[in-house]
């Protein structure tokens, strides 16, 4: 079973991050500060040098493919066969979320008036997006997915579960990325962005609970 740490996809998106953070090292200033944070109105609120500035989203993709990694050579392998479909999605849905953040982190070095918030919106929405038409392809599992008492026991309801979360994900998610162009940088989108991660996976949450308690769960 191929590693997730060479899919292509993994490969080109990290090779992206690098790519921006190497230009970054060679474009911007060295006595650059550049924004790390943003408060829900938009506003960069954290700076830093842009040596440290530019090395957490590289220190944080490796932490994140290094789990990957462990995972992959702990877990049972029916347990990664199950989830890999979730756990690949993912994680390309965040490296290419860190590169795009990375992007926008030295085109603002460079003097480009860029909105991150409007950036993390979309990118989320998009992520939602991803993660949600794979999601029904999941079996239950210990690793990725809705990983509940009563969905890992019953099939039916891992299923149910997934199939409609993951509806909800590509609804919602679609909604953001289009709310990401057209609303203004400001709380309403902070909000909103949240919202479209939360709000899926609670609903998920809440509906195999009810189907666990003798709902109908729509499968035979």
């Amino acid at each position: 079973m191929k590693s997730l740490l060479f899919a292509p996809a993994t490969l080109v998106l990290t090779g992206m991050l690098l790519a921006a953070t190497i230009t970054g090292f060679f474009a911007v200033p060295s006595e650059t500060l550049l924004p790390i944070h943003w408060g829900p109105d938009g506003t960069a609120d954290v700076f830093w040098p842009r040596n440290q500035a530019l090395s957490l989203a590289p220190v944080a993709v490796a932490l994140i493919l290094a789990l990957s990694a462990l995972a992959e050579r702990f877990a049972p392998k029916s347990e990664i066969r199950a989830g890999r479909h979730v756990t690949a999605a993912t994680v390309c849905g965040i490296v290419a979320l860190f590169a795009a953040i990375q992007t926008v982190i030295v085109l603002i070095g460079l003097g480009i008036d860029l909105s991150m918030t409007h950036v993390i919106a979309f990118g989320m929405g998009l992520l939602a997006i991803v993660v949600g038409n794979v999601l029904p392809k999941s079996q239950p599992n210990s690793l990725a997915g809705i990983r509940l008492p009563w969905t890992l026991e019953d099939a039916q309801n891992w299923r149910a579960t997934h199939r409609l979360t993951g509806s909800l994900m590509v609804t919602i998610g679609a909604l953001q990325a289009a709310l990401s162009l057209a609303l203004p940088t400001g709380t309403l989108l902070a909000i909103t962005t949240v919202a479209a991660m939360v709000a899926p996976v609670s609903i998920g949450c809440l509906y195999s609970y009810r189907i666990s308690r003798g709902g109908r769960s729509g499968t035979s």
